[in-house]
């Protein structure tokens, strides 16, 4: 009867044995290249902020990935993760316990039975189906996964505390744009001021330009307000609770972004982002517990031992058991195979989500790559502007001197070029910003630095 069930059993696992993918692939591929042509370049081994070539901003990062929380966090949900693995590894092993016990068994006052033993016992589930290699691989993809989340925190937080760098680098230097545009206000407003005492001019003129001069100076409080927020988002992103002191002063400046990184095709990206990497494993881990589930459905085979030492009414020595047994389920009322189906659409849904997030990330490049090229072409033309601008100021202001033209024109150049200039510092920071969102899009090199342990 024993024989008949097993040989059931085999059978029953032969139609139903499943394989483990070890290497899933998106359900939907990319293009042989990205849409946008690109000059050849090759891999650079370095942390992907290291382009930019700014001491300050390697430092800041530094410091970051070595006390900010979030990499704690991820730290510690790898030693969960190796917990569990760990635990999924050992179950694989036979089990080893200590038994001792006494027997005493008395009747009409006497003692008639007597036995006290001493010894080990031994349980293993032989894993002929691979039902505990199964739930062992799960854990182990995702321990591989947390490494990777982990790896997509430090990226992440690279380009976070790169972005509020930069943010403070751009306010500040809009604030040093300010005091240089309203040193010009004054000394046109001085310069109106004569002309109005020396009767050249209306005092409409002079109540227009203090105008002109109040705006300008109505500007510094909200930048100043932007400034002290990034200051405070670096404070925080280093670990450290904001205090009002600021790290960026008025000698940094942006730097210039150098040529594109190595953009490689797009079927790099399962390679090189952590995140995608992440979720290929999660991916393998649902297989697995597939091949878990349908394991759960066959014959579970047990050995059950012990070794001990007796001291008894009837027998003393060393002495052993062994017991082999083997359970095939039979009446579940099919709650195996629900979790069967369970462990299916859950590898279903994981491939859906690998397959989203690895289109979204060609999509995260695409539109990088575009947006930092037309940029280039934005401020390309709003330098030419500019230029055009500052020879009208000069002109109109020297045709206004020399009292061959009214104000106005001088006003309403002044202003637009004021306004011009303002728009170019923060469209540079808007350049900026696209390169590192090419970086993060491309999954960027993140060497990790001391430690890497947040609280040392």
């Amino acid at each position: 009867m024993v024989a008949w069930i097993f040989a059931a059993s085999l059978l029953l696992y032969g139609c139903q044995a499943h394989t483990i993918n070890p290497s899933p692939e998106p359900l939907q591929t990319g293009g042989d290249v990205y849409s946008i042509p690109l000059p050849s370049s090759k891999p650079v081994d370095q942390n992907w902020w290291a382009s930019f070539e700014d001491a300050k901003l390697d430092e800041l990062i530094d410091e970051a990935l070595n006390r900010n929380f979030d990499i704690m966090r991820g730290l510690a949900r790898i030693d969960q993760a190796d917990a569990l693995t760990r635990q999924a590894r050992a179950a694989r092993l036979p089990q080893v316990d200590l038994e001792a016990s006494v027997l005493r068994d008395w009747a009409d006052g006497e003692t008639r039975n007597r036995l006290d033993r001493i010894g080990g016992a031994l349980a293993w589930e032989v894993d002929v189906f691979n039902r505990l290699g199964s739930a062992e691989l799960a854990r182990q993809s995702e321990r591989a996964a947390r490494v990777e989340d982990l790896e997509a925190i430090r990226l992440s937080l690279s380009a976070e505390v790169t972005t509020a760098y930069f943010d403070a680098v751009g306010q500040r230097a809009q604030l040093l744009l300010l005091e240089q545009q309203i040193e010009v206000d004054r000394e046109l407003l001085e310069l109106t001021e004569l002309r109005f005492e020396a009767g050249l001019t209306a005092s409409v003129d002079v109540l227009q330009q203090s105008s002109v001069l109040a705006e300008t100076e109505s500007l510094v409080p909200p930048t100043e307000a932007l400034l002290r927020v990034a200051e405070n988002r670096l404070d925080v992103l280093i670990g450290q609770a904001p205090d009002a002191v600021d790290r960026i002063d008025d000698s940094d400046r942006f730097v210039p972004i150098k040529d594109l990184p190595f953009i490689g095709v797009p079927s790099d990206l399962l390679l090189n982002r952590p995140d995608l990497r992440a979720l290929r494993n999660e991916l393998i881990a649902a297989d697995a517990e597939i091949g878990q589930a349908i394991a759960d459905r066959l014959p579970r085979i047990t050995l059950d031992g012990s070794l001990f030492y007796g001291d008894g009414s009837d027998f003393t020595g060393p002495a052993g058991i062994l017991l082999g047994s083997i359970v095939q389920p039979l009446l579940d009322w099919g709650a195996r195979k629900a979790e069967v189906e369970r462990s299916r659409a859950l590898y279903v849904e994981r491939l859906a989500v690998f397959s989203q997030a690895y289109l979204q990330a060609i999509e995260d490049v695409e539109n990088a790559l575009f947006q930092e090229r037309k940029q280039r072409e934005f401020l390309d033309r709003l330098e030419r502007r500019r230029r055009f601008l500052k020879r009208t100021v000069e002109e109109t202001r020297d045709r206004y001197t020399n009292g061959l033209t009214d104000f106005l024109p001088v006003l309403d150049a002044l202003k637009e070029m004021q306004r011009i200039e303002r728009i170019i510092v923060r469209q540079q920071r808007a350049l900026l910003g696209f390169r590192i969102q090419l970086h993060r899009a491309l999954g960027g090199q993140v060497n990790a630095t001391g430690n890497g342990d947040p609280i040392s």
